[in-house]
């Protein structure tokens, strides 16, 4: 695991939402994470390898890679044909990635390998969460999961998991903290 600066949920949502306003996407609806990306690469700013899927460089489960040395996003050729194709699972392994991206060379973050770190140092987790925040803003995490998809051009399961999300810090912040 990577263990990196750390960043609260709060400080990454802010990120996301300067994104969105930079690229002026409105908040209510779905951010085009591939056009976003294709800018970047227009610009010079980083590089896509679109690659073959059995490709050595890709663990099975690993749909995507960002390799800061190089300042490549590597997407297995799937990816790219699940975003061709609306199928939303690509816009967050997108979001995941453009947000290592970020970390690199934006926030300069620096990066070390350790056995276990808290999550909000886990670059992983980092990562998912601005995807989630960048994909779903959290002033939307209310509406109904069919409504979170169709809007936000997200699968079931992206959906699902930030309404959980949600839920679980709205309980922390509870002072009751669900007793009586």
């Amino acid at each position: 695991m990577k263990k990196t600066n750390s960043l609260s949920c709060s400080t990454i949502e802010r990120i996301a939402t300067i994104l969105r306003t930079h690229f002026n996407i409105r908040d209510d609806s779905y951010f085009p994470i591939y056009e976003v990306i294709s800018y970047l690469e227009n610009k010079g700013m980083l590089t896509v390898q679109i690659m073959d899927d059995n490709d050595p460089i890709f663990n099975e489960d690993v749909p995507a890679l960002y390799n800061p040395y190089d300042n490549f996003i590597y997407l297995k050729e799937s990816v790219l044909e699940e975003y061709e194709n609306n199928e939303y699972r690509s816009n967050f392994t997108l979001a995941h990635e453009l947000f290592h991206f970020i970390q690199h060379q934006v926030l300069s973050f620096e990066f070390e390998e350790v056995d276990d770190c808290a999550a909000y140092c886990n670059s992983e987790w980092q990562a998912n969460e601005f995807a989630g925040q960048l994909l779903i803003p959290q002033k939307y995490v209310y509406l109904e999961v069919d409504e979170l998809i169709r809007r936000f051009h997200v699968t079931e399961h992206c959906a699902l998991i930030r309404k959980l999300k949600d839920k679980n810090r709205k309980n922390k912040k509870s002072p009751n903290n669900g007793t009586k």
